[in-house]
């Protein structure tokens, strides 16, 4: 079969068009931005985050509204970045800074089958961003303050015998 020159000429243009869609494509699956968008439906995004596919998902919990957007990374890996959306009415202003911060993690496939990703203690280990780190320092404000309110009298003790 032998084809024209002009007709050779159409084909390899063809070819490169579809290879740039091809790429085009792959790069937007791999990068999050071709993603299902579950809503509320916890099972469609349960089902789409344990073959680590791209998916959102909106979760509310004691009026708490926040964001998930999973995404399959290069390899074993798969990204989630969780957004505080709005805090419930009533928090405090701690909680209140939070709003509109988020964390990302990733997780490998086998974590993603035993991790209950609702739960921020279950994977927070696997994170990292502002959202982390403004509730690890709430955290660690509210422990401080116990620690102090509850020590409260050795405090003053201590710092009586260390200022004379």
């Amino acid at each position: 079969m032998k084809f024209s020159k002009k007709r050779l000429e159409i084909i390899e243009k063809l070819a490169i068009v579809g290879g740039i869609f091809l790429a085009l494509f792959v790069i937007g699956y791999y990068t999050g931005y071709i993603k299902t968008n579950c809503k509320l439906d916890k099972t469609c995004f349960d089902e789409a985050l344990k073959k680590c596919k791209s998916v959102q998902f909106i979760y509310v919990d004691d009026n708490n509204v926040y964001s998930y957007e999973a995404w399959p990374g290069v390899g074993e890996g798969c990204f989630v970045r969780v957004t505080l959306e709005r805090v419930q009415a009533g928090a405090s202003q701690d909680f209140r800074n939070l709003e509109g911060k988020s964390m990302k993690c990733k997780l490998s496939k086998t974590e993603l089958e035993t991790t209950n990703i609702e739960q921020f203690d279950n994977f927070i280990k696997f994170c990292h961003g502002e959202l982390k780190e403004g509730v690890y320092e709430i955290i660690i404000q509210r422990i401080y303050s116990n620690l102090v309110s509850n020590l409260g009298d050795v405090i003053k003790k201590a710092e009586e015998v260390l200022g004379k």
